[in-house]
């Protein structure tokens, strides 16, 4: 089985590896505070890791389409459910990539209390142990794309 294979299909309830998803490439991960302000429970300084692949591909794109679009919206599913990512933009471009970086999980990266969430946290910096450029196009089918019409 290729380590692509391996992470996608790893039981994210029993997790061996835990996942970040970036549309930049990264070095060292820093914990940061999350900019999901709706969601007062990650205002903290921390990593934010998932143990489902598909749902860190969704944080991957995410960035770089909030770049490249004025008008989007945004729905994460932290649940291990499709679709893994609900949006709307008026552009998407063919090429759209991101990267997923690759931990093992280890004791101090820390589940939520939330009983149905894939979300970790750690609170020290990361060295990844493998680094994944993703398309879009290769995981488009894991999420609902809605179209906006475009500013004129």
């Amino acid at each position: 089985m290729n380590k692509l294979n391996e992470y996608l299909e790893q039981d994210i309830w029993n997790p061996k590896y835990l996942f970040h998803g970036s549309p930049y490439e990264i070095d060292i991960l820093e914990p940061r505070k999350s900019t999901d302000v709706q969601n007062k429970e990650n205002e903290d300084n921390a990593i934010f890791l998932t143990s489902w692949f598909i749902n860190a591909t969704a944080y991957a794109f995410r960035n770089k389409l909030k770049e490249m679009n004025e008008h989007y919206g945004f729905q994460m599913n932290n649940n291990g459910e499709l679709p893994a990512m609900l949006f709307s933009v008026e552009n998407l471009p063919d090429d759209l990539y991101g990267y997923v970086y690759v931990f093992d999980k280890t004791d101090d990266m820390i589940k939520d209390n939330h009983e149905y969430t894939t979300q970790h946290r750690c609170y020290h910096e990361l060295r990844p142990i493998d680094v994944v450029k993703v398309y879009y196009k290769d995981f488009a089918d894991y999420f609902s794309r809605e179209s906006l019409q475009k500013s004129k």
